[in-house]
């Protein structure tokens, strides 16, 4: 699933059609990411409407149109936007297609477990006002996370990275990226996180966080090189510090990678 940086990237992928005008909207009306929506009340929204400005927030993006309406979007596992040349003939996985004169701007999701919102109104809608704060929000301090750590304190500190609560937009690589930055065991009960650690923690969410967004957020592709992010995937991979081999298994439900050699349980 896309994560913080990956969303802002793909955001900037509609950019070419800020100050344009809506001549007309397609859906896939079969998808289910239109669970939670009229589709003709969509339709009618964004038509002959211009776009003006887009944002993310975490994993959510959200595009204000001219009249109060306002476009959300959360990309799922296998949601992508781009922008098309026109004329563009619709693809099999196309959701959403609004087209432009010179362009069409395309959500596609195969596998549908993105999701579309609609708000109309003069303000921003109350969902995306009510989301946590962010990483690189100058109010995400240190006791977001300490608070976090005594409320959850038999979880797996790798479940609690992933928890979106505290965590806007962290995804599996970047948790794993900060851990291992930390030198934390992925498996290391909140509870058990001694004062000292849980100052390097924080300072490595918000490294990781800050770097994701100044490479994959700006450029798309991959992370700086030396990042573990490279390696976790790989069959014998080895770690960029250590140059042992990492460890991978299942922890708090999902896939963790590791280097047992400095990511230890004390």
């Amino acid at each position: 699933m896309p994560e913080l940086a990956e969303v802002a990237f793909a955001c900037t992928l509609w950019n070419g059609g800020l100050k344009k005008n809506v001549l007309a909207v397609e859906l896939r009306k079969s998808s289910r990411v239109f669970r939670e929506i009229n589709q003709d009340q969509l339709v009618e929204s964004l038509l002959k409407t211009k776009l003006i400005s887009s944002a993310t927030k975490g994993k959510q993006m959200l595009f204000r149109f001219s009249g109060g309406n306002w476009l959300g979007l959360h990309l799922g596992m296998t949601g992508s936007l781009a922008t098309e040349k026109s004329p563009y003939l619709a693809q099999k996985y196309d959701t959403l297609i609004i087209r432009q004169a010179k362009q069409a701007l395309v959500f596609r999701d195969p596998r549908q477990f993105g999701k579309i919102r609609l708000h109309r109104g003069k303000d921003v809608p109350s969902w995306w006002s009510e989301f946590p704060i962010g990483m690189l929000d100058e109010n995400f301090k240190i006791k977001i996370l300490k608070d976090a750590l005594i409320r959850h304190k038999k979880r797996p500190v790798k479940a609690l990275l992933l928890d979106q609560r505290y965590f806007h937009g962290m995804g599996n690589w970047m948790a794993d990226e900060v851990l291992w930055r930390a030198k934390i065991h992925p498996g290391l009960r909140c509870g058990e996180i001694s004062a000292p650690r849980i100052e390097v923690l924080f300072k490595q969410i918000l490294f990781v966080a800050k770097g994701a967004m100044e490479s994959v957020g700006m450029h798309g592709g991959d992370p700086p090189r030396g990042w573990l992010f490279h390696v976790r995937w790989k069959d014998g991979g080895k770690c960029p510090q250590t140059g042992k081999n990492l460890r991978r298994e299942k922890i708090g439900g999902r896939t963790s990678c590791w280097c047992p050699h400095i990511q230890y349980f004390n």
